[in-house]
């Protein structure tokens, strides 16, 4: 070796960075694309070569800025510290130049190291000089075309064991999609490639294992039956089929392998969906994982480190999931997105991946998991009680409306009404809301919730249990009976043993209404033991059904022993039930006013477009939780960044965006009964947002404008200045003819129609000065009306602490704005 290169910043550089390099440059390297110590020259060249030369296997810091200015700018902020010559290192590495001048400190990072005399990173920019790291260059590939004499792709001749390779035909698509066509396809040596033929001397593709990012199930195509994806990191997406079901299976397992490590294979036999996902846990944080996702049926599931095991997350209890094209906590590029996963105990799963189509491939397939949960308990949408949401609904319906409905459960429904409510709820039920209307009566709903039970696919006491079930119904021991019996129920699966004690808990209820209802234990027992126990197998054949009976009996009048209910759950229990005794017989009274929730209606989008629909809203309330409770009951199905709440008066003519801490019930109450007719609250896109952006930093403003107030005024002057909006007669004027702070001001967007001036401009309301008169501000364009609203949103974000929005700074209860002073108000600008 010459010992002449080592000179002293060179060995300063090896002392200090060593090899921790490496993990820069091997940071997506997997253990299976490393080189055997027995392995070739070609072989270690080739794996250099890709290490180095084309950069396959590095994290780029690149992606961690916006751009490559602020990754230049970044290597120049670094640049005049000894202590950061690793992070210089990975900078330059990922692209940053540093001969490129930074505007800031007119020296480009060369110029700052040698200013600074830092010899370590002087060497590193001088060993290379002549390298261009701003671009990645691709490895060879043989691109197809006419030439018949295309070179081949050298093969990797890395031993693998026989578990690690595959081979055979598989039937694949164009780039359109439109054709199957036969391939060749070959797995080994860490690469996937396929060519026209088995002889063939020509690879017409070859795919990184490195590359692949997610793999699974694919719709069937006709005449392809068994359909599977394989998407890449540029986003791409290999479409193949297989000749059967277990060829499909056998190569979806051993490509997964290359995607998942080891502790996952036990899990990868028939999976959906398996690929890298980014994730993080709650809105606020900023701690994303790279972890490895595995989706199979109704389970997402992932290994994680910090636990050393696998971890579950229960699909059935997914109460919505949405797509965010821009992070809660970071910015992202245009080619990424957030998947958000809402649960019952209201925690929150964000789910990142490399690129859009794997980000809409992974949300497409979580989502189908809501629908058509079909006739299997196992596969049934859950509450955080883990009680299917179709049992825990209906009971719902019957505890408001039917506890003393004689007949209830014995008199059946209309068979098509019944039918299309179990329609509704087998396709999505969180998003069912059982009403007592026109279409449907109790008997319906009582009769579709026996149906469900019925078309299980094993009845919910189970056909393996039968026989205990009905032997121990016999039994004249009552203290052995019971003791058997809640053995029994220990047995059960856990969806089937909860909705067992949550279906009883609801059957007693009812019989505690037997006055009223003539439905008494038996009565009920009547109805659900067959229903409960032999489903629409009829395991127990004929004559058993007064066993079956015997046992739903035993069930209702023992719940407590069998199913140990604590002394809490029991004070729930009964607290529950005086509740809907005060409830059915209209003892409950309505709320006050502010102090506690009422019920509201609003609109999603546009009045004149949607159904009302009612919700409930507390005092404290805020547009934010409002949305959110939105979210979390599936009322809509947008992430929380592009939504708004809108207060709309004067029948749709103006409207203005909430603050998103602004409560809301307050505004509500200040609507008299005459005023209800015409203003409403909805929820729809902030279209304003994007309008106004630009003129958001404004802090003065002023031009010729329509004033109209008590009277009209040609030509006025307005103007926003310091934390004051006045109006003059005339720009020359000293004294204005309105002046007013700008945090007593609320105003909207349009002015009413009745107006002749102009079709553009904004309303406002003075709560300090006349909170009933409405104020117009007329303009000749559009974008005048942003400019100004700009302007005020600005002023008023400075005036009121952690305001961003259209606040209005008052009291709690704004004064009552009544019909009769708002149309005197307004019948003086005519």
């Amino acid at each position: 070796m010459d010992i002449n290169v080592w000179t002293p910043a060179l060995q300063e550089i090896m002392i200090t960075v060593g090899n921790k390099i490496n993990a820069f440059w091997e940071a997506r390297l997997e253990n299976f694309k490393k080189p055997k110590p027995d392995a070739s020259v070609d072989v270690r060249k080739e794996f250099i070569e890709r290490k180095y030369k084309y950069r396959m296997f590095c994290k780029s810091s690149l992606s961690a800025f916006s751009g490559q200015e602020e990754l230049d700018n970044e290597l120049c902020r670094v640049a005049s510290r000894a202590d950061c010559l690793y992070q210089v290192m990975t900078l330059l590495f990922s692209g940053a130049r540093f001969r490129e001048t930074n505007p800031e400190v007119g020296m480009s990072a060369l110029e700052i190291a040698r200013h600074a005399n830092i010899p370590s990173i002087m060497e590193i920019f001088h060993l290379n000089k002549d390298s261009d790291f701003t671009t990645q260059r691709p490895p060879p590939r043989y691109i197809p075309g006419n030439t018949a004499e295309a070179p081949s792709i050298p093969v990797h001749t890395r031993r693998d064991t026989d578990e690690d390779r595959k081979s055979g035909y598989l039937f694949k698509t164009g780039v359109g999609r439109k054709e199957f066509q036969r391939r060749y396809c070959r797995l080994e040596n860490g690469t996937f490639s396929y060519s026209v033929d088995e002889k063939s001397p020509y690879v017409k593709n070859t795919i990184e294992g490195i590359d692949i990012q997610i793999i699974g199930e694919s719709q069937p195509r006709p005449g392809n039956e068994h359909c599977f994806e394989m998407g890449v990191v540029s986003g791409r997406s290999y479409l193949f089929s297989a000749e059967s079901a277990e060829e499909k299976q056998e190569w979806m397992y051993i490509i997964a392998k290359f995607l998942t490590p080891q502790v996952m294979w036990s899990y990868l036999s028939n999976f959906d969906l398996v690929g890298h996902l980014h994730k993080k846990e709650g809105s606020t944080s900023t701690d994303w994982r790279r972890l490895t996702f595995l989706l199979k049926g109704k389970k997402l599931s992932f290994f994680s480190a910090e636990k050393d095991c696998m971890e579950d997350l229960d699909l059935r209890k997914l109460t919505n999931s949405y797509v965010d094209n821009i992070g809660p906590d970071e910015r992202q590029t245009v080619t990424e997105q957030t998947i958000c996963l809402c649960f019952p105990d209201k925690s929150r799963l964000y789910l990142r991946s490399e690129n859009k189509e794997h980000s809409d491939r992974w949300h497409t397939a979580i989502q189908n998991t809501l629908f058509d949960c079909g006739t299997s308990l196992e596969n049934q949408p859950l509450t955080k009680e883990n009680v299917p949401v179709i049992v825990n609904e209906c009971i719902r319906f019957v505890e408001k409306n039917a506890l003393k409905t004689e007949g209830v459960y014995r008199l059946a429904g209309v068979k098509s009404k019944v039918n299309q409510i179990l329609q509704n709820l087998y396709h999505n039920a969180r998003e069912v809301r059982l009403t007592l209307d026109e279409d449907y009566i109790v008997h319906d709903v009582t009769s579709a919730l026996k149906q469900y039970f019925r078309e299980l696919d094993d009845p919910l006491l189970t056909s393996d249990l039968y026989n205990q079930w009905v032997k121990n119904s016999a039994s004249q021991d009552n203290a052995s009976k019971i003791r058997k019996y809640a053995e029994l129920v220990k047995e059960l699966p856990e969806v089937n043993r909860n909705t067992l004690k949550e279906l009883i808990i609801h059957l007693n209820d009812v019989s505690d209404n037997k006055q009223e209802n003539k439905m008494e234990t038996k009565n009920l027992a009547a109805v659900f033991g067959p229903t409960l126990m032999s489903g629409k197998n009829s395991v127990g054949g004929f004559g058993a059904a007064n066993y079956e009976i015997s046992v739903i009996g035993d069930l209702m009048l023992n719940y407590a022993a069998i199913f140990e209910v604590t002394q809490e759950e029991q004070n729930k229990l009964d607290a529950k039930r005086i509740f809907l005794a005060r409830l059915s017989e209209n003892q409950l009274l309505p709320p006050p006013p502010v102090k506690n929730d009422m019920h509201v209606t609003l609109y999603i989008g546009p009045k004149s477009e949607n159904e009302n629909i009612d919700v409930q809203i507390s005092e404290s309330m805020t547009t934010s939780e409002l949305i959110q409770t939105l979210i979390d009951t599936n009322k809509i199905n947008m992430p929380p960044s592009q939504v708004s709440v809108f207060e709309v008066i004067c029948n749709g003519e103006l409207e203005r965006v909430f603050n998103p801490h602004e409560k809301i019930l307050a505004e509500i109450l200040s609507w008299d009964d005459g005023m209800r007719s015409d203003n409403y609250i909805c929820i729809k896109s902030n279209y304003l947002e994007k309008k106004i952006e630009k003129y958001l930093t404004l802090v003065n403003a002023s031009s010729q404008v329509t004033f109209c107030g008590k009277k009209k005024i040609k030509k006025a002057y307005f103007e926003v200045t310091g934390m004051d909006v006045k109006c003059y007669k005339d720009k020359k004027l000293d004294k204005p003819v309105y002046s007013s702070k700008v945090s007593d001001i609320v105003f909207y967007f349009g002015v009413e129609k009745k107006i002749k001036s102009s079709k553009f401009g904004f309303t406002f309301i003075d709560r300090k000065e006349d909170p009933v008169m409405l104020r117009a501000v007329l303009v000749d364009t559009e974008e005048d009306v942003y400019y100004w609203l700009g302007c005020l949103l600005n002023t008023k974000r400075q005036c009121t602490e952690g305001s961003n929005n259209n606040v209005r700074t008052v009291a709690p209860i704004p004064p009552t704005r009544t019909r009769s002073s708002l149309s005197r108000s307004r019948n003086q600008w005519s």
